[in-house]
Parts: structure tokens; sequence; C-alpha cells
């Protein structure tokens, strides 16, 4: 996980917004994130979800490395994705951690009854 700080800062830099600003967005302190990207603190496996989740960027690229810092596919296609994305953001960090952990239990669901 120490290289994903370096990207992490990357990341934030590229979206030209400020320490505070992006921990913010995801629910920790600016002292806290500020520690993950100086390698200090290591990002809980939540809070990588939900910066890729929020700021578009590429989980893979963020674990790794590879491919594109931002991901191209997934922008609302219209204009209930786009009403859900608004009403998602407007969250709190832990109640959208709520709202994803039960979305995977209904793709979970749907996979059982529709393989």
């Amino acid at each position: 996980m120490e290289v994903i700080n370096k990207r992490l800062k990357e990341a934030r830099k590229a979206l030209k917004i400020n320490q505070s600003e992006f921990a913010g967005k995801i629910g920790m302190a600016q002292s806290g994130y500020s520690q993950v990207e100086t390698g200090e603190n290591t990002l809980t496996e939540q809070n990588l979800k939900l910066i890729c989740l929020i700021f578009n960027v590429n989980e893979s690229w963020l674990r790794t490395g590879k491919g594109e810092m931002f991901n191209t596919t997934t922008k609302p296609k219209n204009d209930d994705e786009k009403k859900l994305l608004e009403m998602f953001r407007k969250l709190s960090p832990e109640m959208r951690i709520f709202v994803l952990k039960k979305i995977n239990e209904c793709l979970q669901l749907e996979q059982e009854f529709h393989p």
C-alpha cells in the first residue's frame, strides 16, 4: 500500500483540490489524510473504495499503477443514473458505505436467482 500514497497525491493534484477538500469528501480529517499521502498511515479498504467511487479514480491504477488514472466508462448514461449519483454524493461517508454494502447484497442475490 505504500506506493498508493504517491498515486493518491497525483490523483488529488489532477483533480485540483487540496487535502482538506479531498479528505472531507471521504469522511476523513485532513491530518489523517495527510498521513496517508506521506506514507505514515495506510488507507483503509473502505476509504480506497470511496475514493474510487467519489472521484472516479480507476481502482486498478490506484492499487497497481496500471491503466488510466480515471475511469472513462463509469459516467452516468441517463437521467436516472445522474440522479442516483447526485443523491449518493449527498450521503455521509458512513451512509455511503452502508448503501454500497446493500447494493452488493442485491447483486449477489441477483446472481443467485439469475446466473
